[in-house]
């Protein structure tokens, strides 16, 4: 029994990618297979132990489910995501002036209690993800430059973002 057929079974039920990790293992001296999935939300496993309950058939065997206590893999949580932010790169050269080096577009999640920011960007065929956490950011200031609409917010870091 392959995971991509277990996989490929649970979610035409569940719907493509609600599915994030997947075990597939042989019984203990026994000729029978077993799957442990985690789901990417709690209605897709719902779901699925809702029809376990209700004799789901796979082949001539039905299907048995039940809640994990524990996950295979621990989740990523975001707290919010923001899409089609200008990041620019640079330096200040004085209390109201920026030398900007670079600049790009990129989609930004802030981690749970804003403790790490995630910038995703694009450079060529590469994706990048730069993460910075609490500990390297030295200080954020809210900028709106006079007589403009814009509003800027400057990170300033102790160090280099993780790439």
């Amino acid at each position: 029994l392959s995971a991509e057929v277990v996989l490929s079974f649970l979610e035409k039920y569940t719907g493509y990618g609600t599915s994030c990790a997947l075990e597939v293992k042989q019984s203990k001296g026994g000729s029978r297979a077993f799957a442990k999935v985690q789901f990417a939300d709690n209605i897709s496993a719902d779901k699925i132990i809702t029809l376990a309950n209700n004799r789901l058939y796979f082949g001539s065997s039905y299907l048995k489910a039940w809640e994990m206590k524990t996950d295979i893999v621990q989740l990523r949580a975001y707290v919010d995501q923001m899409d089609g932010i200008t990041l620019n790169f640079g330096c200040q050269i004085s209390d109201d002036k920026f030398a900007v080096l670079g600049s790009t577009e990129v989609s930004i999640q802030f981690g749970i209690g804003l403790k790490k920011f995630f910038f995703f960007l694009s450079s060529g065929s590469a994706d990048y993800k730069l993460q910075l956490s609490y500990e390297n950011i030295w200080q954020v200031v809210l900028h709106r430059p006079y007589g403009q609409n814009a509003q800027f917010l400057l990170i300033q870091l102790f160090g280099a973002p993780r790439i």
